[in-house]
């Protein structure tokens, strides 16, 4: 274990708390503002539209009061201008002069299949507009190239309604919001419609006016909020946080596998919040000292479990490790075929076994000595370990190995036992290796099977039995 790096470790935050805080609140507020100038700009789009709706009403309804409607729709019938229609012309051009507004008219929409008019009935101005224009849009005139099919088709639409309809038009004088009362004679023929419209632009633009100064006003706030916030975070959360963490790491770092108890100092960062992180501080000191006077207590007692384990660990070696191979062995094996039985009893058994049996030790022992046939021993159940490296391998006797497959290796039993064949068969044939070199092996298999077997040792004995026929095999091809 690198201490250095632990230590390090120890003192390095991957989020510090200050900037989480920082950036959490900065989005919040950031979306806050936001919202804020979403809510406040549609708010304000739909109470402006609202209060021009209202003032358009009021001029509608008051130029209505004024118009003689029969007259008017027999004006519009026979295209002759009467002198209640002149004086209805007067009477719209002083609301011109006197209401601000973009337009102010009379006009007939046309449609008879591909054929499409706007005739105008009246279109009032102001005296600047009428002494630059003095003979203006007269009764019957028809607008040509100004509306579009689909236009004539929407005022027609809104014609043929019985109360104000509202609608934004775009056209060649200009963008204008529109609001349209029919005027239906006493046939109830909606022979025309009387229109106000108001520039879109002065619309937009007191809105946009209007929304800026809220965002800035919102941003203001937030801003003020943001700093306000932090300033009081840091100064009863974050700071105090850091003085202690600072305080503990130091601590920790000291503390690492220190066998002193009176270096287990801790130093008081001195927080006095009069809040949640003071007390966590004392605490923490408190914690401090009860840990020294625990650590005294387990370190003299570490002494005498130290020396238990010790014992305990080198009676299992000796009682369950082959002391040659430093694989398990025969006790080893009985204590795990305990196991094995139960899991058969329980139905949850899943094994096989291989038994491995060493050739020509006892010609190697006779002609090069105990001490190479240690060696040969030894070699062969280093290849055996290798290849079963997931499996218990247990030394059974002289030279009598057993490998216990369960899981992964029980699953690739077949390719892990042509795999030690064929090592075993490279070994011997390999001239260049010393006698005690080439190591040789009868190996048998058997797998357990739930309606034959009724216990670990019947399956060895299966696994003993292939190994001998191995073994004949082996003798009988070498004759």
């Amino acid at each position: 274990m690198d201490i250095r790096k632990d230590d390090q470790d120890l003192g390095k935050s991957k989020r510090p708390l200050k900037r989480s805080i920082f950036l959490f609140v900065l989005s919040f507020i950031t979306l806050l503002c936001l919202v804020l100038s979403i809510l406040t700009y549609r708010s304000f789009n739909y109470s402006l539209y609202q209060s021009y709706n209202k003032r358009m009403i009021d001029v509608l309804e008051y130029v209505y009061s004024h118009i003689d409607i029969e007259d008017l729709s027999e004006c519009v019938e026979t295209g002759i201008e009467s002198e209640k229609y002149t004086e209805l012309v007067s009477f719209m051009d002083s609301i011109m002069e006197d209401f601000d507004i973009h337009y102010l008219y009379i006009i007939k929409p046309y449609i008879n299949g591909d054929d499409y008019v706007m005739m105008n009935v009246i279109s009032a101005d102001t005296a600047e507009g009428r002494e630059t224009d003095p003979d203006g849009y007269y009764l019957g005139y028809i607008l040509e190239d100004v509306y579009e099919r689909e236009e004539l088709v929407r005022y027609q639409m809104y014609l043929d309604k019985d109360n104000i309809s509202y609608f934004k038009n775009f056209s060649t004088w200009g963008y204008d919001y529109t609001a349209m009362m029919p005027l239906i004679n006493s046939k109830g023929e909606h022979f025309a419609a009387l229109c106000v419209d108001i520039e879109v632009d002065d619309v937009e633009r007191a809105i946009q006016t209007y929304t800026v100064a809220n965002v800035i006003l919102i941003a203001f706030l937030g801003a003020m909020f943001f700093i306000l916030f932090l300033l009081w975070m840091n100064r009863n959360i974050t700071e105090p946080i850091r003085k202690l963490e600072r305080s503990v790491v130091s601590f920790a770092q000291r503390s690492h596998y220190q066998h002193d108890p009176s270096l287990l100092h801790y130093e008081d960062p001195g927080i006095h919040t009069k809040n949640e992180v003071e007390s966590l501080s004392n605490a923490v000191n408190q914690m401090s000292q009860d840990m020294q006077v625990y650590v005294k207590n387990i370190i003299d007692a570490e002494g005498k479990v130290q020396d238990m384990k010790n014992q305990v660990s080198h009676m299992d070696i000796l009682a369950y490790q082959d002391a040659l191979t430093h694989v398990k062995n025969k006790a080893w094996y009985d204590k795990t075929e305990i196991r094995v039985n139960d899991d058969i009893s329980k139905g949850a058994a899943r094994f096989g076994i291989i038994m491995i049996d060493l050739n020509n030790l006892k010609k190697i022992n006779d002609n090069y000595g105990h001490e190479h046939g240690n060696d040969y021993i030894f070699g062969a159940c280093h290849e055996v370990c290798v290849i079963y490296d997931h499996s218990p391998v247990f030394r059974i006797g002289g030279d009598e190995f057993v490998v216990l497959l369960e899981n992964r290796d029980f699953e690739n039993r077949e390719t892990l036992l042509q795999e030690l064949k064929n090592a075993f068969k490279l070994f011997m044939e390999d001239d260049s290796r010393e006698p005690w070199e080439k190591y040789s092996a009868a190996i048998g298999m058997a797998v357990f099977d739930k309606d034959k077997d009724s216990s670990m040792n019947d399956v060895f004995k299966r696994a003993d039995k292939l190994m001998y026929e191995d073994k004949m095999k082996s003798k009988a091809a070498r004759n």
